[in-house]
């Protein structure tokens, strides 16, 4: 395995939302990045209104409150405006995320009742990626990698900065992976594995031979 079965040009994203189910939950935040060569080449930010309360619990985790949404602008205006960036300049690009198909679910679900179609995507997950690469360490959050290959010490629970601590993540691994392509890592691959979660994601899954 070499670096070039990593995407090279992808965008890495995340959501902050009020809960974890997106028939009952809202987004309060997107972020991402587009990434080519290693390098960000173009940023996306806005918090969203979720129309109704977030619960207080969430303010905790990702500091963002009631107050902070109230004149920001809601789903049905944030998700186009976002769907217009990811697509420009070149077309739809692989989606990185941590755990993406939390993010893949929440933007599946607003995509079909803002715009009325699915949002398709071929994605790979730092998570999945981790564990493949990883089999001995026990846990696999965002900050677990973060700190495990010296990024940072903290998740911030910002959608831009955990869009951006994710692609490091990515790359860390990626070069990782070209280090020692001669000793194993030949054995691994990227396999790609639809969605079974009624979502038209194309998962671009590691695996070991």
């Amino acid at each position: 395995m070499t670096d070039h079965d990593f995407p090279r040009e992808y965008v890495a994203l995340d959501l902050e939302t009020t809960g974890f189910y997106p028939d009952s939950c809202r987004i309060t935040e997107i972020g991402a990045v587009r990434v080519s060569d290693g390098a960000i080449v173009s940023r996306f930010q806005q918090l969203v209104n979720p129309l109704k309360p977030i619960p207080a619990q969430v303010t905790r985790l990702t500091g963002i409150s009631d107050a902070m949404v109230a004149d920001q602008p809601p789903l049905d205006e944030a998700l186009p405006a976002f769907l217009a960036w990811l697509a420009a300049p070149a077309g739809a690009l692989p989606v990185v995320g941590h755990n993406v198909g939390f993010d893949i679910r929440f933007l599946d679900h607003a995509s079909r009742r803002v715009a009325g179609v699915p949002f398709a995507c071929v994605d790979y997950d730092t998570m999945q990626i981790s564990r493949a690469l990883f089999p001995t360490q026990k846990r696999h959050r965002l900050v677990d990698l973060i700190q495990r290959f010296g990024i940072a010490d903290t998740e911030e629970h910002r959608a831009l900065s955990d869009a951006i601590q994710t692609h490091q993540c990515l790359e860390w691994m990626r070069g990782w992976v070209l280090d020692r392509s001669g000793l194993f890592a030949d054995g691994f691959r990227f396999v790609p594995t639809p969605a079974t979660d009624g979502t038209e994601a194309l998962h671009q899954r590691l695996v070991c031979d």
